[in-house]
């Protein structure tokens, strides 16, 4: 769950969190990680935004991010069964 205050540093929770999710995708320099960012910025600063253009905004971020989480490699499994499945990868049939 997302802390809605800010931090310390006076960074928001959402641009905490976005910032957080493109490092770990690995996409924090790409074009489309700073469009999320900069979302999470004008969220961030309520003064004088309406909630029908804030309610835009948070549509905009969320499809940004399903798009982003398109483009992010995929998760590697850090379980039991992934580890017998490279054992079991790894094995080769004597002849």
């Amino acid at each position: 769950m997302i802390d809605d205050h800010a931090s310390a540093d006076d960074t928001p929770a959402l641009e905490r969190a976005v910032r957080a999710q493109l490092a770990k995708w690995g996409l924090e320099g790409s074009a489309e990680g700073a469009a999320a960012l900069d979302i999470a910025d004008r969220l961030a600063n309520t003064e004088g935004l309406r909630p029908a253009a804030a309610a835009m905004l948070h549509a905009q971020l969320r499809t940004l991010l399903a798009d982003l989480r398109k483009l992010a490699p995929p998760e590697e499994a850090d379980d039991g069964v992934a580890a017998l499945q490279d054992e079991y990868n790894g094995l080769r049939a004597v002849q």
